[in-house]
């Protein structure tokens, strides 16, 4: 039975994809697989069966053009907060940062 994480990600990975204009197989051949393979081993990743190894997720999020971290962000809200951040330079990531921090307390 997938668990959370796996789920969380494989909605993720399969809303990304499909945003993206990708189908599995496009996105399978990012990953240098057997071009026979490729949609069996996105399907599994996006339905929680899998969780891709470090690299491979590395090379899925480099091919979505997203961070990491949005895949397994728990919720939505903070998966949009860490895509804003991602697309600013440090310098407003770390004003963005203290302003949240403000709002926190």
């Amino acid at each position: 039975m997938p668990t959370t994480t796996q789920t969380t990600y494989g909605h993720r990975l399969k809303q990304a994809r499909k945003a993206a204009g990708l189908t599995q197989p496009e996105l399978g051949r990012c990953l240098g697989v057997d071009p026979s393979t490729a949609a069996v081993r996105i399907s599994r990743y996006e339905n929680g069966q899998h969780m891709p190894d470090g690299p491979t997720a590395d090379v899925l999020a480099k091919a979505l053009r997203l961070p990491q971290a949005w895949f397994h962000a728990e919720t939505d809200a903070i998966a949009e907060a860490i895509l804003v951040l991602s697309r600013m330079s440090k310098g407003k990531q770390a004003a963005a940062v203290a302003a949240m921090k403000a709002q926190a307390n």
